[in-house]
């Protein structure tokens, strides 16, 4: 099958999200909601999921990796998280008042995670960043945030500079002036990190994906979370890790109890829920008391502003509760990343065996297919973050399309995550469909053969 017989026969499967998305073209601003849904030649529209399954409008079935952009690690439409959805929804969905959930959810949370002496539920991990930051400039009275390049901390403001390649520039429209200037980007190293310390001493926070750039796309060197909570100790800087996805899928406890590195301050979305909106700042109570209204702080009580309409709502809270308590167990990490070692050897194996430039990779339940020179073949080794966020977009979007036509749907990204309802089939399937994929693509001239 030639590229263009493939387009043909892409488009002629999936008639009804053409149709939808040239409706939507008309009434959504860019015909999205979010810009990593869009696609090549149009985006899905999706109708159900259930387990590792997803199916479009069309009736086309995937075995599905993104998951909720990460949010899924238990699989879409778990039996317990909708069956605590439908209860609590029958009895209200926002009550503008505090409930018990919302207490029982935080002390799940507290009981996992070594820096969660304090809780505040957000609406979202963009609203969670946001907040750890307006705390961490408070509790310093300095104003900069330390930061490295390709790490993505949600859409806002402060929150996302530095997240696109080239890294130095500004990367969108609309945002002040002001804001980059009080962001220091810099490498993920630690001999860049102590040079940023030493030339601003006004940095807040440091702040980071403790999995590495973008879920671990650009892997952190060894012994650098160990080296930032020393350097952030003696430059009296508040150190964040930004757990939204590494929350409860890297272990129950996160990152931070995998590693055995506490940060000051820590951000959790996503699995927090079971996979419904919402978010959460935890932290040491010596920093997350500025949130406490009958708190006087320098002139002020509740020293830090901070609202939401839909903070620990009802329904949020109880799949969070379920959810939580599914994954205290640790099972449905140990099978998640299981399906994920044997996707990312199976991958490996397919571009050794078709001589393909590139390499898979990535810790825990995740995958991130690099395609391109390696300096040492299959290893990412010595590659920068710039380098590794930097495929050719057409290449990403022949592979997305070639892997959907075969029944496989990838994060926006090329990699994306496993979840407790991945199967063997699910896995053996995939590799199959990557290795025509590739087989399509490499005769398409789209990647590098070695």
């Amino acid at each position: 099958m030639n590229g263009d017989t493939e387009r043909d026969t892409f488009e002629k499967e999936r008639e009804g999200s053409k149709a939808l998305f040239e409706k939507a073209q008309g009434i959504l601003a860019g015909g999205v909601t979010s810009e990593l849904r869009t696609a090549a030649p149009f985006p899905l529209f999706i109708e159900r999921a259930e387990g590792a399954r997803k199916w479009d409008t069309d009736g086309n079935e995937y075995i599905d990796y993104s998951m909720g952009s990460a949010a899924l690690l238990l699989g879409h439409a778990h039996p317990a998280v909708i069956d605590a959805l439908g209860r609590q929804a029958s009895k209200g969905t926002l009550y503008s008042g505090l409930t018990t959930l919302e207490v029982e959810w935080a002390e799940a949370v507290k009981s996992l995670y070594p820096a969660a002496e304090r809780v505040r539920f957000t609406g979202s991990g963009t609203e969670a960043s946001t907040l750890a930051f307006r705390l961490a400039r408070a509790a310093t009275s300095r104003e900069k945030i330390l930061r490295f390049e390709g790490h993505f901390h949600g859409w806002g403001d402060d929150t996302s500079v530095g997240i696109k390649v080239p890294f130095a520039r500004p990367h969108t429209h609309g945002i002040l002036r002001a804001v980059n200037e009080a962001t220091i980007v810099c490498p993920a190293n630690l001999e860049s990190t102590e040079a940023a310390l030493a030339a601003n001493p006004d940095i807040a926070a440091i702040v980071l994906e403790p999995s590495g750039a973008s879920w671990g796309t650009a892997p952190l060197p060894e012994g650098f979370l160990e080296g930032l909570r020393r350097l952030a100790d003696t430059s009296g800087a508040l150190l964040i890790f930004d757990e939204v996805i590494t929350g409860f899928r890297w272990s129950p406890g996160g990152a931070q109890s995998l590693f055995g590195v506490a940060p000051d301050l820590t951000t959790l979305a996503k699995n927090l829920t079971g996979g419904l909106p919402g978010g959460a700042v935890a932290g040491r109570e010596i920093h997350m008391r500025l949130l406490d209204p009958s708190f006087e702080y320098r002139g002020m009580r509740a020293g830090v502003f901070h609202r939401g309409t839909f903070n620990a709502n009802p329904v949020s809270a109880a799949t969070g509760i379920t959810a939580i308590n599914l994954f205290r167990t640790g099972e449905p990490q140990r099978h998640a990343d299981s399906m994920a070692t044997r996707l990312r050897e199976g991958m490996a194996r397919v571009l050794r065996r078709r001589e393909i430039a590139g390499a898979v990779y990535g810790p825990s339940s995740t995958f991130h297919i690099y395609l391109g020179p390696t300096p040492q073949n299959g290893s990412i080794e010595g590659l920068s973050t710039a380098a590794l966020k930097s495929i050719p977009a057409a290449t990403v979007q022949c592979l997305q399309r070639a892997l959907r036509l075969r029944g496989v749907d990838l994060m926006s990204y090329t990699g994306g995550v496993t979840s407790a309802a991945h199967t063997l089939t699910d896995i053996d399937k995939t590799i199959e469909a990557f290795d025509s994929s590739i087989e399509e693509i490499a005769g398409a001239g789209k990647i590098e053969q070695l």
